[in-house]
């Protein structure tokens, strides 16, 4: 028995190793791409882009974890079905569910892994990300903006130029946001420059011979300019960024419920339940990937590489959309947020128990 377990165990260690190189690798090609860039063609420091493309790496692998377990659970379980040993396990005497139950407590243990590193590293590190970033446009905000594409200077500041020379800005448009209940301000102007301060700590953007529009209960009030100038960007405005919804814990989030002096309106209540059981049922994906994959491969008779990686990315698809309109349905509140961000994986082993049913008795 113990010989058994051991030989599948061996057997998907290969294939969730492969395939989670893979699925990483695809997913960071883009920010390769730009990471090369960046180095290159814009002369940020190698060590600074090696650390953003870090802190981006956490939130990929969240994804990548569930989907690497049910392409190798495709692949061994395939295999074995294919070449008939789980046929020739059960005419000696020994119960299928015995070659599954290594392959489940693995998927449990990931399962519990998952939990803590999408509580306590991908959310920290997305915040990191996100404050490395405005570091790296106080900095160098030659990397950051490209001409030609609408950059997000700050939580207030959306800026757009056609064309950048060194410093020099033309034909900037920007859109800025003064209040939740002001409309959005926007501001043309022909040139521009982005001047830096204090050694690098601090950077602001200038524009001259513009236009600024403010929209009136009237119409709209339009106003020429020789010289705007957006508020310093420096080391103190990014210590002030706070944690968005996706980037708080599982405790910062009870915290910020429970917090009676920080008055919640039912809409942030319900997006912040929302967010507190979507944390802890996604990170059942691998379990529920491998509860669902064993049936399926075993069903299905095949363990080509291409067909199990087809079926994986149809199946984990399915899973991310279903969990993307649970949540949607749950922020609108149409449905109970703890009903809603478990629906997904109830159905899941719903048809995963039918299929292991069905996959016992082939």
């Amino acid at each position: 028995m113990k010989i058994l377990k051991r030989y599948v165990l061996r057997e998907l260690f290969l294939p969730f190793g492969f395939c989670f190189f893979m699925l990483n690798f695809i997913f960071m090609a883009g920010y390769l791409v730009r990471a090369a860039n960046f180095i290159i063609g814009r002369g940020v420091p190698l060590m600074d882009t090696l650390y953003v493309l870090v802190l981006a790496l956490p939130d990929i692998i969240s994804y990548t974890v569930p989907t690497s377990c049910l392409t190798a659970v495709l692949i061994v379980f395939g295999n074995l079905s294919q070449n008939n040993e789980i046929r020739a396990v059960k005419a000696s005497g020994v119960h299928p569910f015995h070659l599954m139950l290594p392959a489940l407590l693995v998927g449990f243990i990931l399962s519990f892994v998952m939990f803590v590193f999408n509580d306590q590293i991908a959310t920290n590190a997305s915040f990191m990300l996100r404050r490395t970033t405005k570091q790296m446009l106080i900095k160098h905000p030659k990397a950051i903006i490209e001409p030609g594409r609408f950059v997000k200077l700050s939580d207030t500041l959306k800026f757009f130029t056609k064309e950048m020379k060194g410093n020099e800005l033309k034909d900037i448009v920007a859109y800025e946001i003064q209040d939740s209940n002001k409309p959005v301000r926007t501001i043309i102007a022909e040139r521009g420059e982005i001047v830096s301060k204090s050694g690098n700590n601090e950077m602001q953007v200038r524009l001259f011979d513009g236009s600024i529009s403010d929209s009136q209960d009237n119409g709209v009030q339009t106003i020429q300019f020789k010289t705007y100038e957006f508020p310093t960007m420096g080391q103190d405005d990014i210590r002030k960024i706070q944690k968005k919804m996706r980037e708080l814990t599982l405790a910062e989030l009870l915290i910020k419920l429970s917090n009676s002096q920080e008055e919640l309106s039912e809409d942030d209540r319900r997006e912040l339940w929302t967010s507190f059981h979507q944390r802890i049922s996604f990170a059942l994906g691998p379990f529920i990937f491998l509860f669902l994959g064993i049936p399926i491969a075993i069903v299905v008779h095949r363990g080509e590489i291409v067909l199990s990686f087809a079926i994986s990315m149809a199946a984990a698809s399915l899973y991310y959309i279903l969990f993307a309109g649970a949540k949607t349905l749950a922020i609108q509140g149409v449905l109970w947020p703890p009903l809603a961000m478990w629906l997904p994986n109830v159905l899941l082993i719903a048809v995963g128990t039918r299929l292991f049913r069905r996959s016992l008795v082939i």
